[in-house]
């Protein structure tokens, strides 16, 4: 993390990486969301690249936008992956799944503070909680408002932090 941080402190000055983030814009900003929301072997937060992006050009709102909207597909894609493996963790893994049933169950009411919170403060992939949340069976939809507002605290948050860094 601490070399990537060097090595994108440099690429801030350098005019090719400039160039190549004007061409693909915001839409680049909401691809790294989704890759940097998908990262769990190596989460490195796409915010991260916010020094880089501003370097280009681009305006801090629409990056946190951007990366909000990316990271929030991410966390679909991990919801996404938990709800399709709901039966054969069911069939594998019956402690695990009997588990998160009776978890959900019996604290229902802490799960959107919990992902909340959690999408907020922890710079860890989402999909960690949302996986499991998906096994225990609740909908997505249900959570969708707290995921918006949780990702968006964070990835404004990492923004701001890694372009003061820089600064």
């Amino acid at each position: 993390f601490t070399a990537f941080f060097f090595l994108a402190q440099e690429f801030t000055t350098e005019s090719t990486i400039q160039l190549l983030i004007q061409d693909f814009g915001y839409i680049g900003v909401m691809i790294a969301g989704i890759i940097g929301g998908l990262n769990t072997f190596i989460p490195i937060p796409a915010a991260s690249f916010t020094p880089l992006f501003i370097a280009a050009g681009l305006s801090l709102p629409l990056i946190i936008l951007m990366l909000t909207l990316g990271t929030l597909i991410a966390d679909y894609v991990g919801y996404a992956l938990g709800h399709v493996s709901r039966e054969i963790i069911k069939l594998t893994h019956p402690k695990l799944f009997t588990f998160f049933l009776t978890l959900e169950e019996q604290h229902h009411h802490f799960v959107l503070p919990l992902v909340f919170f959690y999408a907020a403060i922890m710079p860890i992939p989402n999909e960690i909680i949302l996986i499991p949340l998906a096994l225990s069976g609740i909908r997505f939809r249900t959570m969708i408002i707290p995921l918006v507002f949780g990702n968006l605290i964070s990835q404004a948050a990492l923004s701001y932090g890694f372009t003061s860094l820089f600064d």
